[in-house]
């Protein structure tokens, strides 16, 4: 984990710069699959999820640790979104386009005033600081 400053627009220029965009998601997407089948089952992907800890409890709300029904309700509707077709699996162009959408959500979140964020390595957010820091030596 490092500490870093970004934007929307550390955010956005990652997106738009499309070859690395889509390496980077390809990289994750073959982690993620972990049969190596070119697709994306509800078990590997909702595993991913769950090591983004979207359910903290610690942020001073004691008591509100959710069930496994909801949780399971929770990975079950992140998964749909994912998977656009409905066909139970995830394939690589809809994993990347709801990453897309993602980080595009998470840009419009941050504005386009600096904030500084704790990211774990190999996050897409840390790939755009990388991204970002490389492409201003460069310039």
């Amino acid at each position: 984990m490092s500490v870093e400053i970004l934007d929307a627009s550390i955010i956005c220029n990652f997106i738009n710069d499309a070859d690395f965009f889509t390496k980077s998601v390809e990289k994750r997407f073959s982690a993620i699959d972990s049969n190596h089948d070119g697709i994306l089952s509800y078990t590997e992907l909702a595993s991913e999820l769950k090591k983004l800890r979207v359910i903290e409890t610690h942020y001073g709300i004691d008591g509100a640790i959710p069930s496994s029904d909801e949780l399971g309700q929770l990975y079950h509707g992140l998964f749909a979104r994912f998977d656009h077709d409905g066909n139970g699996s995830v394939d690589l162009e809809e994993y990347k386009s709801e990453m897309r959408e993602v980080m595009l959500g998470i840009a419009s979140g941050l504005g386009f005033l600096p904030v500084q964020m704790v990211l774990e390595e190999g996050s897409f957010l840390k790939l755009a600081v990388e991204r970002e820091m490389a492409a201003k030596v460069y310039v």
